[in-house]
């Protein structure tokens, strides 16, 4: 088991690294959380005031759902608790929760009443599988807004919370990580397609639905994926793993 909870931190603390190089971090705000293996009630998160691109596997903290730090040192910011506390709890799917300022999938939300649209191959996946919240209540500022939140997720991978920003999740933080790679992806395409102001080419729904449902392939393939970026830090920023 420690093993398996120090192989968590490592993944988590790479896929912050990667994410601080693809330009998803603003400022020293957002999380992303990871439930310890084994449990379903403590989680690790990243603290307070470091720059993702300086995280390392030990500086992640040890929280539990009630807001408490139980390992580590330093501090979590509120929202971390308000926001993703409340989606471990109430998901079953939230073993990892990710939360970032993205820019085009932020940009996405937004725009009144836009949606991720099936015209993008790389994109069907995401196809009967985002929640959308449409009445910002400004800052997740305690946890009855997680409780919203979560309500509004449902069994869906992917929240879009209107005038905010994306969530996704994932059973592992490589699904969850991939899934907001991808989703980054599709945004800015469909963006510059909007840009064009022709009309998008929408595919029948059964076409999108097909690669929606081969979810097993996709959580594969992201193992892979997360792999190649440790392989990468480990050349380049091996200190992440400390």
């Amino acid at each position: 088991m420690k093993n398996d909870i120090q192989n968590a931190r490592i993944d988590l603390a790479a896929c912050l690294r990667w994410a601080a190089r693809l330009g998803y971090q603003q400022g020293v705000c957002n999380h992303f959380s990871l439930l310890l293996p084994g449990s379903d009630s403590l989680f690790l998160v990243n603290p307070e005031g470091l720059f993702w691109s300086e995280v390392r596997a030990s500086d992640l903290l040890v929280c539990d759902l009630d807001g408490h730090i139980v390992e580590g040192q330093g501090t979590v910011e509120i929202t971390a608790f308000c926001l993703h506390a409340p989606i471990h709890r109430h998901s079953k799917k939230a073993r990892a929760v990710l939360h970032c300022h993205t820019p085009y999938t932020t940009a996405l939300c937004l725009i009144e009443n836009a949606k991720v649209e099936p015209v993008n191959v790389a994109g069907f996946q995401f196809y009967g599988h985002i929640a959308y919240d449409e009445d910002c209540q400004g800052g997740a500022l305690s946890p009855a807004e997680g409780d919203r939140e979560a309500a509004i997720l449902g069994d869906k991978n992917v929240l879009m919370m209107r005038n905010h920003g994306p969530i996704v999740i994932g059973p592992t933080v490589a699904a969850a990580f991939d899934r907001l790679y991808y989703l980054e992806e599709v945004c800015q395409r469909q963006l510059l397609a909007m840009s064009s102001h022709r009309p998008l080419k929408q595919v029948a729904p059964a076409i999108a639905q097909g690669l929606a449902d081969e979810v097993a392939l996709f959580e594969t393939y992201s193992e892979k994926h997360l792999a190649a970026i440790k392989r990468v830090l480990d050349r380049e920023a091996p200190d992440y793993a400390r």
